[in-house]
């Protein structure tokens, strides 16, 4: 029971931390609905179920080569600025909201890609896998660590279909010009983000 509390709270404390997958979760679903937010939040959990299974094998542990870190903060940076240049694009053209499978597979895409790139995802990970055994699930085996990984990753789809939901009801209310600001807004916030992260990485490979 203590193990399924433990990857419950830390599922939540993953989805629900103010982020790019959020953001990008509310600007989908703002402009698309509860199908285009809900597509990015199950495109992240697609990247998030293969985190667990590098944790599974033990590749976390791994991962803290500075070579990965760098990678992983070069490659998530470009696609942050990717993403905030597409997003101040739709701003400017004011377009309307779209819809479509087309969208919808985009968003789930976007998703997926934000997921595995994030340079937040691999030291969340390197700390859960370090931090397992004194939580029971090592000296559990196999079956510790897929009792944990389920609670972990049916905690996180339980928060994609609130936040797609809770994102589609609200839109309802919001009059074009919000549509504008959060493109706005959430398009800048990938690049100061982006241009951070290449930042940091460009110092590290100088330094």
């Amino acid at each position: 029971m203590k193990l399924i509390l433990v990857a419950v709270l830390l599922a939540l404390g993953y989805c629900a931390a103010p982020g790019p997958v959020l953001v990008e979760t509310a600007r989908r679903g703002l402009s698309n609905g509860f199908r285009g937010a809900l597509a990015v939040e199950l495109g992240s959990l697609a990247g998030d179920a293969l985190w667990v299974g590098l944790m599974f094998v033990g590749a976390a542990a791994l991962a803290q080569a500075g070579g990965v870190r760098l990678a992983a903060g070069a490659v998530g940076g470009l696609f942050l600025l990717w993403l905030g240049v597409r997003a101040l694009s739709s701003a400017r053209r004011k377009r309307p909201p779209e819809n479509g499978s087309l969208v919808v597979e985009q968003a789930f895409a976007t998703g997926a890609a934000m997921s595995v790139a994030s340079p937040y995802a691999l030291p969340f990970w390197i700390a859960v896998s370090g931090s397992l055994s004194g939580y029971g699930v090592s000296s559990a085996g196999a079956l510790g660590y897929t009792v944990f990984s389920a609670a972990f990753m049916i905690t996180c789809l339980v928060f994609a279909l609130f936040a797609a939901g809770a994102i589609s009801w609200g839109r309802r209310f919001l009059r074009p010009r919000f549509f504008f600001t959060v493109d706005l807004v959430g398009g800048l916030l990938f690049v100061v983000i982006g241009l951070n992260l290449l930042t940091v990485t460009a110092g590290h490979l100088i330094g």
